[in-house]
This record gives C-alpha cells, sequence and structure tokens, in this order.
C-alpha cells in the first residue's frame, strides 16, 4: 500500500494513498517484530539485506553492516519495493457469491507494508503466501484455504465486474464437482509457497480433428521439489505469464508450429516478443474462439494424471485488430530465462493468464490444488 508522499516513486500513474498520520489507530511496526523477520526471512534471496549478507539475528539486533529498511522486496524481475511496516485496524466487506452481504469484520493489530518509493513494482500487493504477513495468514485463513477465479481479459476496465476471492471453508466447501486436483508440493527451501508438479503438456485435438492430439513429456525435475528447493511448477498469480525450462518450452513451441495450419506472423513476434503468432482468419470481430483452428492446450498434472484444458483465450491472444479478415493470436507461454535457470529455484511457473476463467482452490487442508475451467462472470 502507498502511504504519504509519493516523490520517490518511479511510477508515474496516480494511486490511492493511505496517510498514517490521518488515522488515529496507525502504529509503526519494529523490525525485532515476527512480521519484520518475516519480510527478511531467508525464503526470499532477493530480500536486499540477505543480499548484504545480513543474517536475520543480524539484522533485527541492529548489527547488519548495511542498514536495511523494516519493509524491503525485492521481485524476480528486479522490481523494488521499500518503506516500513505500519499497523492499523481493517475492516473486511464482503459477500456469499457476490449475493447476500456479509457483516462488515474488523481486524485490529493488521500489518501491511507501508511502501514510500517503488521501481517497476505496483503499489498495492495482497500476498497470499503462507507466511505470517501475507493476507490469509492474518484473517486466520491460512490453515484452511481459499480460491480465485480470474476473469477473462475483456472485464479489465469493467467497473461492474470483479474476480471472485473466496477464503476458509467456504472456498473448500463449494470445491466438488468438475475440479480436477493435484498434491501440493513442499519446498523446504521457499516453504511460503504454492508448487504443484507437471507431467507433461498436450495439444487437443481441433473441432474437426485436423490436429492430431499430441503430448510433449515434462523433465523430471517438474514434477517435484529437490532438498535445494529446484525444481517443481510455481503456481503464482504474481507472473502474467507461464515460463517454461528452455528444453521443455523449446519442444512445446515446435509441436504447436507444426500442428497449426496458420502462417506465422513474424513481425508481431518482434514487435510483441511472443514467440509464436499466427494470422488466423476471422470474418469481423469478435473472433470466437471456437472457430479457429489453435490447438486446446492441456496441463498432466502429476500425482493421480489430472489433465486440466486450459481456456483457448486464456493461451492465444488476438493482439491485432481484424484487418482484411485476419486476425493475428500469439501464444501467451515463455521461455525461463537463462538466469532463471541456473539460480535454481522452481522449475516452471504457472502464470496468472492461464488461470484465466480458471477457478482455482488451494486446499490447504488436504494438502492440494484444484482446477476446474470454467467462466469466472458467473462467479462474480
Amino acid at each position: 500500500m502507498e502511504c504519504g508522499s509519493n516523490e520517490h516513486s518511479t511510477s508515474k500513474r496516480p494511486t490511492p494513498m493511505f496517510l498514517p498520520s490521518q488515522s488515529s489507530t496507525n502504529t509503526m511496526d519494529l523490525c525485532g517484530s515476527r512480521f519484520c523477520v518475516d519480510v527478511h526471512s531467508s525464503d526470499n534471496r532477493f530480500d536486499p539485506c540477505a543480499a548484504a549478507g545480513c543474517a536475520i539475528p543480524a539484522f533485527t539486533s541492529g548489527l547488519c553492516a548495511r542498514p536495511c529498511p523494516p519493509f524491503s522486496y525485492t521481485y524476480g524481475g528486479g522490481a523494488l519495493v521499500l518503506g516500513s511496516l505500519a499497523r492499523d485496524s481493517v475492516t473486511l466487506h464482503g459477500s456469499i457469491h457476490g449475493i447476500a452481504p456479509l457483516s462488515p469484520v474488523e481486524f485490529p493489530g493488521f500489518s501491511f507494508g507501508c511502501v514510500g518509493s517503488s521501481i517497476r513494482e505496483p503499489i498495492g500487493i495482497a500476498g497470499f503466501g503462507k507466511g505470517t504477513l501475507s493476507l490469509p495468514s492474518q484473517l486466520g485463513f491460512l490453515g484452511k484455504g481459499f480460491s480465485h477465479c480470474f476473469l477473462g481479459f475483456r472485464f479489465a476496465r469493467n467497473p461492474n465486474f470483479t474476480s471472485p476471492l473466496v477464503m476458509g471453508e467456504l472456498a473448500l466447501s463449494s470445491a466438488t464437482d468438475g475440479f480436477l486436483f493435484t498434491p501440493m508440493l513442499k519446498s523446504f527451501a521457499y516453504p511460503n509457497f504454492y508448487y504443484i508438479g507437471l507431467e507433461g503438456i498436450s495439444l487437443g485435438a481441433s473441432k474437426n480433428g485436423s490436429t492430431a492430439a499430441m503430448a510433449i513429456a515434462a523433465p523430471p525435475s517438474l514434477s517435484s521439489v529437490d532438498p535445494r528447493g529446484d525444481g517443481g511448477v510455481l503456481v503464482d498469480t504474481g507472473t502474467t505469464y507461464t515460463h517454461l525450462p528452455g528444453p521443455f518450452y523449446a519442444a512445446v513451441m515446435s509441436s504447436l508450429s507444426s500442428a497449426v495450419p496458420y502462417e506465422r506472423s513474424r513481425d508481431m513476434e518482434d514487435r510483441t516478443g511472443f514467440d509464436l503468432c499466427f494470422k488466423v482468419p476471422c470474418a469481423s470481430a469478435p473472433c470466437a474462439e471456437e472457430d479457429d483452428e489453435l490447438p486446446p492446450i492441456s496441463l498432466h498434472l502429476a500425482g493421480g494424471g489430472a489433465r486440466v484444458t486450459l481456456p483457448k483465450l486464456s493461451c492465444y491472444y488476438p493482439v491485432t485488430a481484424v484487418k482484411d479478415n485476419v486476425v493475428v493470436k500469439c501464444l501467451l507461454f515463455q521461455r525461463m530465462d537463462e538466469e532463471e535457470e541456473a539460480g535454481g529455484g522452481p522449475g516452471a511457473v504457472l502464470g496468472s493468464f492461464q488461470m484465466r476463467n480458471v477457478e482455482v482452490v488451494y486446499d490447504l487442508v488436504a494438502g492440494r490444488v484444484g482446477f476446474r475451467p470454467r467462466d469466472c462472470a458467473l462467479r462474480a
């Protein structure tokens, strides 16, 4: 959350500000608190204090050679937020299935990052990891679970629809028919993250059968997490697109390129940075995804053989308007960069775009993650 003046922020976009001085219940958290220690914990290898060689005891006792801010977080892409930890009384409002309103619930002493400056990072992120500072942890839902269902991109600028978020027992009780579950993997190196295993990716047959289904096996490293914390698939709503390791990504690209009957759009690949873009026939907008010959993409999850077929619009996105009865659609998968692969950690990342119109439930009681493709607007 942005606090006070944003004169030091590199973001030029106007954002709502929280002014601690205007709240009678606001207090600043101490550097030795459990929340501050959790922010600088060892599972964040990008932490500026950890990079300076400061262990948690040295930091909390004031013995760090380079002073660290009480709240700082550096993301994998180089984005950075800095500030202080604050506590305040937070009141949440909600409803059941978007219809029956719930009575407001107050959470006194809620701790959050009060951000004073940022670099290449939006201010105002709700963390849902397993750490003590995360939103579900502080609200008391971390021992149960939660679910989300991200709306399709067409609702991005529609203020009347918001992606539904369900926390607690209600999220688990509704995760019944149609859900495909896979075990939640444990990482002792990165215990606050959510991991699953992936056995492969298949390209399903097109609507008229012109494209034969084919499967591409994932490397064994994506099925488990080793003692060093390497491998597995990180389920990360903070990453936009799904990232796959180099050789596996190349195999998927090669299979797709051979299976799709459309001409490549090399100029749009150069302009967008996506590796596969195709010129898809379309008489007029909107172009129905079921009318094209782009093969559906399915994830073969580890631990039971569940196969989740992703919505096509979450995999192929139109990057141009219709022109001369053609629209260019690009594959929204990317390769893990060399630095990510060399540094260890997750073997692959399941990004938020591929979870659009997919209801995802994190069942922390049974230790599993469930997926159910659906129109998330029906849950909004």
